[in-house]
């Protein structure tokens, strides 16, 4: 056993000592197959935010603060207080380019395989300079819609290759991926 990783007894501990302290396998040919495409691009599209952004969403969430202490619900306004939080940092955070590619077993995000068996259908949005991402569609009914960035790559050529593997269906954005755009999220 390595001299970093400390002795159990208990197999969970173990192999939580074992995800948290070992790195990721590197996909290689073997599990993906031939890659047809290849790209790098942000993992998220990035909005920059002004002062007002937070400013504006910090009296919304005042708003609703004082709507929770006239209420006398107190969790609920411990989840206000958070949930700004979690909003500020996350509106901060500046996405890292990921690589993304389409090969002859599934899609590659950022070093993890989504095979092609368990994903349903895509569509490409490219608007730009508005908007250019792939929407990808699960066969899975809990697992989100996959957002993958398009960035400087050629979305033809992408999705001449995934149409190889998936059906291509118009999709349109939900009602909360709506409000998001809208409020710069």
């Amino acid at each position: 056993m390595s001299d970093n990783i400390p002795a159990v007894e208990s197999p969970l501990p173990h192999v939580l000592c074992y995800y948290f302290y070992m790195d990721p396998r590197p996909l290689d040919n073997d599990l993906t197959g031939s890659v047809f495409v290849e790209w790098r691009a942000p993992e998220h599209e990035h909005f920059e935010k002004t002062a007002d952004w937070y400013w504006w969403s910090g009296l919304l969430a005042l708003i609703l603060l004082g709507i929770a202490l006239w209420q006398s619900s107190f969790l609920f306004a411990v989840l206000i207080v958070i949930g700004w939080i979690a909003l500020a940092v996350n509106a901060a955070h500046i996405p890292r380019d990921i690589r993304l590619a389409v090969a002859e077993r599934g899609l590659i995000i950022d070093n993890k395989l989504y095979f092609w068996k368990d994903l349903d259908s895509f569509w490409v949005f490219y608007e730009p300079p508005l908007r250019k991402e792939i929407i990808v569609q699960s066969k899975k009914a809990i697992m989100p819609r996959i957002r993958i960035q398009v960035g400087d790559s050629n979305p033809t050529l992408v999705r001449e290759q995934m149409v190889r593997f998936l059906r291509e269906r118009e999709q349109d954005d939900s009602l909360m991926e709506m409000l998001a755009r809208l409020a710069r999220f």
